[in-house]
């Protein structure tokens, strides 16, 4: 298969989970606003349009076509206020729910089952204790809520929820809850949530 017939599959694949994930988190939480198909969610759900448009920048720039990621950063920037870097990695099946205001940096990784909502920050920095380069690793089943700021080379380990406005600055582990500006990490229990089941 060419490179660009190889970039195309893995497109269209990374959008069906895309929407099967949506899907499965408005049955999981008996949203009274039901997804619905494909094509229709497409057209009036403005975060499953942001990774739809996401993916496609990610085809331009796997499928080698040099100056076409770069333009569909800046249509994602115009159409919904957000910086999305073409470089930055979403695992298929992750959901941006909302999405305006975003600012997502070339290095920053997002898992499967992941949630993304508005004004969420991914930065690029460097540690300034080991002078690392890099963005969050955000593994599967993360939890991200609205206006935080995750920053520089740090892991969030798996089924974490980071709690709407935290800044955080260092890698928490699997199962971690964060809130606040100056971050609380506190270990969920099963009995909060388990985001895997």
């Amino acid at each position: 298969m060419s490179k660009l017939g190889s970039a195309f599959s893995r497109f269209v694949a990374a959008v069906r989970e895309d929407h099967a994930m949506m899907q499965h988190y408005h049955d999981r939480y008996q949203s009274t606003d039901h997804a619905g198909s494909l094509t229709k969610d497409l057209v009036q759900r403005v975060g499953f349009q942001m990774m739809a448009a996401y993916r496609t920048m990610r085809f331009f720039h796997e499928a080698g076509v040099p100056v076409a990621p770069k333009l569909a950063s800046r249509a994602i920037r115009l159409v919904y206020g957000s910086d999305i870097h073409w470089e930055a990695e979403f695992a298929p099946g992750v959901v941006i729910v909302h999405g305006m205001g975003m600012a997502i940096s070339r290095s920053a990784k997002v898992g499967r089952g992941s949630i993304l909502m508005q004004n969420v920050t991914l930065a690029e920095s460097t540690n300034p204790a080991t002078g690392e380069v890099g963005g969050p690793n955000i593994r599967e089943n993360v939890h991200v809520g609205p206006g935080s700021a995750l920053i520089g080379p740090i892991e969030i380990g798996a089924d974490s929820k980071i709690l709407a406005n935290s800044t955080l600055v260092q890698s928490v582990p699997a199962r971690s809850r964060v809130e606040g500006a100056a971050p609380r990490v506190v270990p969920r229990s099963k009995k909060m949530g388990d985001s895997s089941t």
